[in-house]
């Protein structure tokens, strides 16, 4: 039988990303914005640039992945990354806007994909994914300047009881000669239920 405390039986009731709408600029290297961590940069960076009220979902400002002008046709990516303490055994729901703004050319398509994960480390430092929701832009309707698209989704299972962190991270690919520019706004992450999984038979919770 687990022993803990109601409070650590009960899922958080509040936000749990930080500067979601990326209102809050950084001057520390490799964060663009506070909280919000930039890695596995290839050909591509993460914007931060001055608040633009038509660039933007909510708020003044948004994350804009771009990917830069080549000769040849490369390989271009970028992960933006933050991570979340949450309670293990909860239930947590991801959502955010994005909107695709110019779409590289190439004789390879040029086909830009953004994927959204949650996902959390295991015990041999493996990832393992909560939540995947893969974006790519094929057909007219998806191309860009078609406006913000607004997605959410939920993990299947609970965080496990012997996990505490969370990383919600952002992952742009695409290959072109040109580049392509992408808009992220409004990322939220929130428990679903009250009650945490881990402690429904504990005493006293």
């Amino acid at each position: 039988m687990i022993d803990c405390r109601c409070s650590i039986c009960s899922c958080e009731t509040g936000e749990l990303i930080k500067n979601g709408g990326f209102e809050v600029r950084s001057s520390e290297p490799n964060f663009p914005f506070q909280y919000w961590e930039e890695v596995f940069f290839d050909f591509a960076r993460v914007a931060n640039e001055p608040a633009l009220t038509n660039i933007a979902y909510e708020g003044l400002s948004a994350a804009r992945f771009n990917s830069l002008t080549t000769v040849a046709e490369e390989d271009k990516s970028v992960t933006l990354q933050q991570t979340v303490t949450v309670t293990p055994g909860c239930i947590y729901k991801l959502s955010f806007a994005e909107n695709l703004l110019t779409k590289g050319n190439g004789a390879a398509a040029a086909i830009p994909i953004l994927t959204a994960r949650v996902i959390y480390i295991d015990n041999f430092g493996n990832a393992v994914d909560l939540i995947i929701v893969p974006i790519i832009k094929l057909s007219a309707n998806n191309d860009p300047d078609r406006g913000y698209v607004f997605h959410e989704a939920t993990t299947n299972v609970p965080v496990p009881c012997n996990v505490s962190r969370l990383i919600v991270r952002f992952d742009y690919f695409e290959n072109s000669t040109t580049g392509s520019s992408w808009l992220l706004d409004g990322v939220s992450l929130r428990a679903v239920f009250p009650t945490s999984t881990c402690c429904t038979n504990a005493k006293g919770c």
